[in-house]
């Protein structure tokens, strides 16, 4: 009885265990994001929940455009805020993070996306120093693999973010064993099989060996690792489980740090689903959206539209989903590192300005308004101006010129000098009704002085006539 309870604990353990390894976690640490780049003074809130059924992450931003701001330009970090917030969490293949972003703009300003601003890159950068910190197999105490570079960015490729060595097929067929224990897999053992199989740098001729292996595999004649499609790399190399080694190889590590950008993590834009064959062909990858494959300018210039200043709502503007591979994230990627930066900008709509040269239309046209002058000089002789007082009809015509050119003068100009035009012929009507009133005035007082004159003569005949 009791050689039977340990054999079914000892099978439950085996079971266990290869659910785990089968069940390969990757830690999402975004070591690149953890300092904020957002704009500050504008404020954020943020909720999460987590979609057991679906195995999502789902986080709910609320961005606040205070009262008071009135810079050109609002940053908007969603990674740099979220890692203030929550440390690197655990997530397995299939599983999957919703962003939805809303904004709310109380400033007196307005707002609008900046075409060409969205920014989307991979997160674990390090940087390239000596010999001494480069990973090989002889130096596992260090940041970076040596001579191992991404193909997104051409950056070194961190060592927490490099895949682990598995028990493949292909090692297994060079090995000539079937077992998947960790001790079969050494550097020593690896490095005497191939040197046997004519690879004469051993370890460091591992990825040619795994070329020639995927080439008579699939007969196919390859010359590259990353020309092999990503479901035959998973079914010869980066399948079994994983044996305490991180590759030193530069082509294998940046072939699992390129494939996990280019293929495994994809990211969609509010109703868009991805399958297999989107993972298989990079379609949505974060690759993809680094290379700027993907028209995101037309889809946040529709959702944000104009944030009005002083909105009374807030606004969603961003929906982005993150998917993980589940059936290509195999066992090398357990226990890495992967982040990601996710930014983009709001500029200030800018109130139209009219430049100070745009008033010359006014200055041509002083000429014209001078002749109203040269009327009052010829009312000092109100006896000779008689007929002239009658024509007050023939002034307003003369005085109405300046109006009427500017606005033939205004068809020539911009749309920002039409305005200024206008304002001109504004003035120029005002002038123009000074003129009228100074017409007036002078007929006025020319037809007083006639009447004068009148009253003076009827009274000097009533004198003579009395006499």
């Amino acid at each position: 009885m009791e050689k039977r309870l340990f054999k079914v604990a000892a099978i439950l353990t085996m079971i266990t265990a290869l659910i785990s390894s089968l069940i390969g976690s990757i830690k999402a640490e975004n070591t690149f994001a953890k300092e904020n780049t957002g704009s500050e003074g504008v404020t954020v809130a943020i909720k999460d929940e987590y979609d057991k059924k679906k195995w999502q992450y789902n986080y709910y931003f609320e961005y606040t455009i205070p009262e008071n701001y009135d810079e050109k330009t609002i940053k908007i970090d969603l990674i740099g805020d979220l890692m203030k917030y929550y440390e690197a969490g655990t997530y397995v293949p299939g599983d999957g993070e919703n962003f939805y972003v809303n904004i709310i703009n109380l400033s007196k300003n307005e707002y609008v996306y900046s075409n060409g601003s969205m920014k989307i890159t991979d997160g674990n950068y390090v940087e390239e120093k000596d010999a001494d910190m480069a990973y090989t197999y002889d130096n596992t105490e260090a940041e970076y693999i040596k001579g191992a570079y991404t193909s997104l960015s051409n950056r070194p490729i961190a060592v927490k973010s490099t895949v682990w060595r598995t028990s493949n097929s292909a090692l297994k067929e060079l090995l000539g064993i079937t077992s998947n224990s960790s001790k079969n897999y050494t550097n020593e053992l690896i490095t005497n099989a191939l040197i046997e199989a004519g690879y004469e740098n051993g370890l460091d001729d591992i990825d040619d060996y795994y070329i020639d292996y995927m080439n008579k595999k699939y007969d196919k004649n390859k010359e590259k690792l990353d020309e092999f499609s990503v479901k035959e790399i998973c079914e010869s190399i980066f399948n079994g489980y994983i044996v305490g080694v991180r590759e030193a190889n530069k082509n294998i590590a940046s072939l699992g740090y390129n494939m996990l950008y280019n293929n495994l993590l994809m990211l969609t834009l509010d109703d868009d689903t991805v399958n297999n064959d989107d993972c298989v062909a990079g379609r949505f990858s974060l690759g993809s959206w680094m290379r700027n494959e993907n028209n995101v300018d037309s889809y946040m210039n529709e959702k944000t539209g104009t944030l009005e200043a002083g909105m009374k709502e807030t606004r969603n503007i961003l929906n982005a989903h993150l998917h993980i591979s589940g059936p290509y994230m195999t066992n090398p990627y357990q226990n890495t590192s992967w982040g990601m930066e996710f930014t983009f900008s709001l500029d200030k709509v800018e109130a139209p300005t009219e430049p100070p040269t745009e008033q010359e239309p006014t200055t041509e046209q002083e000429p014209t308004t001078e002749k109203p002058t040269e009327h009052e000089s010829t009312t000092e002789n109100p006896t000779e101006q008689q007929p002239t007082t009658e024509k007050p009809t023939e002034q307003e015509s003369t005085t109405q010129q300046p109006t009427t050119m500017s606005a033939t003068s205004s068809v020539a100009e911009s749309s920002a000098t039409q305005r200024a035009g206008e304002v001109a012929a504004d003035e120029e009507s005002v002038k123009t009704g000074d003129s009228r009133k100074a017409v007036m005035y002078i007929s006025i007082i020319v037809a007083v002085g006639l009447v004068s004159a009148v009253v003076i003569i009827v009274n000097k005949k009533r004198a003579i006539y009395k006499k």
